[in-house]
Formats: C-alpha cells, sequence, structure tokens
C-alpha cells in the first residue's frame, strides 16, 4: 500500500474530527484535549496494515481506504429492526435496554426499569464530569502494543456509549442489554464504560445488527473491583458490507472475575480485540467465543492476557466453522510477569472447515518469565471426519442432517462458555436456525 493512500485513508477521519469537532461531547473540556492528543497519535500511526505483526492477517487500512465511509447520520424517522433473527434473540430475557442508532443514544427507544439504588446508567455525554470516568478513557495499557493504537481513531471521534457503575456490594437486578443499530450508511464511533466497585455485579449483554453499508468501532473499557463479577455476551450478526472494529480493555483487580464470550454470525469484515491486565491476586478471567463464516466473511479475534501478579487464572477458547471463501484468524498471547508465580493461563483455538476454499490462521503465544506456572496453548484445524457421517449416515439419519449434527456438536463446548444461562440457550438456538440455512 502506497504511502499517499495510507494519506488518504488517514486524512478521511482527521477530516471528519476537523468537521464535528465541536459537536462532540465534552468540547472544551478535558476530553477536549485528550482527543486532541489521540488525534496526533493517529495522524502519526495511521490505520493498521498487515505490515505490522499484530495485523498481520487483517489489513485494516485497505479495507477502510475501499469502502471510504462517512460519518453516520443521526438517524430521522422510525427504525425498523432487521428481519435477522439475531436482533430478537434476547427479546425473551427479563432485561434492561440500551438502544443506540447509528451509535448514538435513543431515549425512545430504550426501556430501562428503575434501577437498584447504587446502580448508575448513563450516555457518555451526561458523565464527562465524573473522575472515573475520565481515568477509565485516559487509560492505556501498553504504548509500545500495535494493537491498541487503533483506538487513538475512537478516543478522537467516540460521539456516544453507556455508561455504567455500580457501587460497592451491589447486585444489578437483571442484565443490562447494549443494542446497536445502524440505520443508514456511514462511520460510528461508540465508546462504553464499566465500572464495578468492590463486590459489585452485572451482567451486560451486547446485539450488534444492521443491514447497511457501515463502519462500526466500538471500545469497551471496564474496571472490576475486588471481588466483582462482570458478566458478559456479545452476539454480532451484521451485513455482508459492514465493517466491525470492537476493542475490550479490562483491569481486574484482587479476586475479580470476569466471563466474556463472542458469537459472531455475520458481517463482512470484524476484528474483535481482548486486553485483559490483573492487577490484584487471585482475579480470574474468561475470554472465550465462537463463530460461524460463509461466503467471504473475515473474522479476526486478538486476545492478550497480562499476568502481572501473582495467583491468577485466564482461559480463553475460541471455535469456529467456515464455509465458502470465508477466512477465520485467531491471534493470543498470555504474559506472565516475573514476579506473577502461580499463574494458569490457557489459550485454545479449534476452526472446523467445511468448504476448501476456506482459510483459517491461528497464532496463540506464551510469554513466559515466571517459572512457577501452568500455561498452555494450542490450536487445530480440521475437516468433518468421513466415519462420523458414515456411522450418522448408517442409522438412518441424512447427509445433510448428519453434517449439521456435527457441526453444532463442535460448537457446543464453546457454547456452553456463555456466562449466564438464558443467554446461553438463545445463542444455541440462534446459532441452529444458522445452520438450517447454511448449506453443509
Amino acid at each position: 500500500m502506497s504511502r499517499s493512500m495510507n494519506e488518504t485513508a488517514t486524512q478521511h477521519f482527521i477530516e471528519a474530527y476537523e468537521e464535528a469537532r465541536s459537536a462532540l461531547p465534552g468540547a472544551g473540556g478535558w476530553l477536549a484535549r485528550r482527543r486532541e492528543a489521540a488525534l496526533d497519535a493517529f495522524r502519526e500511526a495511521g490505520l493498521p496494515h498487515r505490515r505490522l505483526e499484530d495485523w498481520k492477517y487483517t489489513d485494516l487500512r485497505q479495507t477502510l481506504e475501499k469502502a471510504a465511509f462517512a460519518p453516520a447520520p443521526a438517524h430521522e424517522g422510525a427504525v425498523v429492526l432487521p428481519g435477522r433473527r439475531s436482533a430478537s434473540a434476547f427479546a425473551a430475557i427479563d432485561r434492561h435496554v440500551l438502544v443506540f442508532v447509528n451509535g448514538r443514544y435513543r431515549a425512545d427507544l430504550s426501556q430501562v426499569a428503575r434501577l437498584p439504588k447504587g446502580v448508575e446508567l448513563h450516555a457518555l455525554g451526561d458523565v464527562l464530569h465524573e473522575q472515573w470516568v475520565k481515568d477509565l478513557v485516559e487509560r492505556r495499557f501498553d504504548d509500545a502494543r500495535q494493537a491498541e493504537n487503533i483506538v487513538d481513531l475512537n478516543t478522537a471521534l467516540m460521539s456516544d456509549g453507556a455508561c455504567l457503575r455500580i457501587r460497592k456490594g451491589v447486585k444489578l437486578d437483571k442484565p443490562l442489554h447494549l443494542l446497536f443499530f445502524s440505520a443508514d450508511p456511514g462511520a460510528s464511533h461508540t465508546r462504553n464504560l464499566v465500572f464495578l466497585e468492590n463486590e459489585a455485579e452485572a451482567t451486560i449483554l451486547e446485539t450488534h445488527v444492521g443491514e447497511v453499508a457501515s463502519f462500526a468501532d466500538i471500545v469497551t473499557d471496564i474496571a472490576i473491583g475486588e471481588g466483582a463479577r462482570l458478566n458478559h455476551v456479545k452476539l454480532q450478526d451484521e451485513a455482508s458490507d459492514v465493517v466491525h472494529l470492537a476493542t475490550m480493555r479490562a483491569r481486574l483487580a484482587a479476586d475479580a472475575k470476569l466471563s466474556s464470550f463472542t458469537l459472531t454470525l455475520g458481517c463482512g469484515v470484524s476484528r474483535g480485540q481482548s486486553f485483559v491486565l490483573f492487577s490484584g491476586e487471585g482475579a480470574e478471567a474468561n475470554i472465550d467465543g465462537a463463530y460461524a463464516l460463509r461466503d467471504k466473511q473475515h473474522a479476526d479475534q486478538f486476545c492478550v492476557i497480562d499476568h502481572a501478579v501473582p495467583a491468577c487464572t485466564s482461559h480463553t477458547l475460541f471455535k469456529g466453522v467456515l464455509d465458502g471463501e470465508s477466512e477465520g484468524v485467531f491471534q493470543g498471547k498470555v504474559i506472565v510477569r516475573p514476579h506473577a508465580q502461580k499463574s494458569d493461563g490457557r489459550q485454545m483455538t479449534h476452526a472446523l472447515l467445511l468448504s476448501r476454499d476456506a482459510a483459517m490462521n491461528a497464532k496463540p503465544e506464551l510469554e513466559i518469565y515466571a517459572d512457577d506456572v501452568q500455561c498452555a496453548h494450542g490450536s487445530t484445524v480440521g475437516e468433518l471426519s468421513k466415519e462420523a457421517i458414515f456411522y450418522l449416515r448408517s442409522r438412518g439419519i441424512p447427509e445433510a442432517e448428519a453434517r449439521r449434527l456435527l457441526v453444532l456438536a463442535f460448537l457446543d463446548e464453546a457454547l456452553d462458555l456463555a456466562p449466564h444461562e438464558e443467554t446461553r440457550n438463545a445463542l444455541k438456538r440462534l446459532v441452529s436456525e444458522w445452520f438450517e440455512e447454511a448449506v453443509l
């Protein structure tokens, strides 16, 4: 990619910032200064490309250069959710619902019942005066990490987002569902902030749907206090001409627990990034997921878990099936710092290719500087077993149904890790329906 194309793609977003600067939340305050610094860093680094090791398999620069997304407008008129089953996958679950259209909060479409005392839920622009908000926005895990540089784009252009704070010892009474819908073509930049104080508990559901060409840039910053628990389930099912970039950055204090699960079904090009930092002993993080891709879909999962203190546990498992000319990517790293003894870090990825034209790239890594640890990583890529298909057919099961049953059984191990029971059952139904429409 030429330097001029890099400048063109980057300049596109710089111009968008200059035009929107005065209308963005926090104009004239600390956030305005932070935006300027982020924009300078983004201008210097540019959009990521394949020559960067962290982006070896996903050329975001080229993808966005071809699409040339303008900023998504504030949607006017009625909103009709797409007919995809994923749009209503969590409808039967008793939950609070926040709706974002083109990256902007819509109070008229949201449904939030009376919240328990000690639970604070706001749109981004309403809480910029809070110190905890400033701390989360300004936090960065690693200045040298290529994958995290793209967050500067979001910091410069973020226009809205959900901000959840739960006070010490308080439990959110029912799940909070964040529904993101792209109604008009264009780029949106959303920042979600989650702060659980000591011993707090919450479950967050997240759905991304849309039928129009768009670029969804989402960053979720999370701080989990001592002994606090956060369950997070994300469902992504968007149109084939959508580019989806999502970054989650979580810091866990002593004895905190994060369980996060992502199911990816739709999107043209998607990249999910997870950065987890243990800051207190005895913490646990589970970053898991599943994906089902077809046609020319591309899905990249990038995960870094930093065992910066002793006696913490991490588990990562991603399983996926790929059909057509789809491409899957998993890049993961478990880092164990020199003094982080008694760490337990495990990272696995398994992929099933349903087509000779599908491809999978896997790169799990361990970076260990301590000796008293239990760490493991691995990767497998394979095809459906002919022997298993023959066995099922010999029992009177048609070949197409036999293949579907084997694929669903393969994904079940990952789907079982979704941390909320009702949501887990909803995801399994959705995956089963997805495969009923697929040609296996």
